[in-house]
């Protein structure tokens, strides 16, 4: 299986599992942007979008859906990023 759809499953399974004291950490050695995926006891996705090129601007979202968390994703990361779970 290629890294990119492995890491496209495994993130599905990590947000459909993910407990309200858990997050996922998202980043990419190419882009100097981090996201922070948690979850609220309302069943709500909070994304924390952190920009470190040059102005540290940090971003909230709150989504219901994981798809436009995917196209979030893909449109900051591209295919190349690494998951962590915390």
């Amino acid at each position: 299986m290629p890294a990119t759809a492995f890491l496209s499953k495994k993130l599905s399974q990590e947000l459909l599992n993910l407990d309200i004291d858990e997050g996922i950490r998202i980043e990419s050695k190419n882009i100097k942007c981090k996201m922070y995926i948690n979850k609220r006891t309302s069943g709500y996705f909070v994304l924390e979008i952190e920009d470190t090129n040059s102005t540290n601007i940090k971003e909230f979202r709150f989504y219901r859906d994981i798809k436009p968390i995917y196209r979030l994703i893909d449109k900051i990361f591209g295919k190349q990023y690494s998951i962590t779970i915390y």
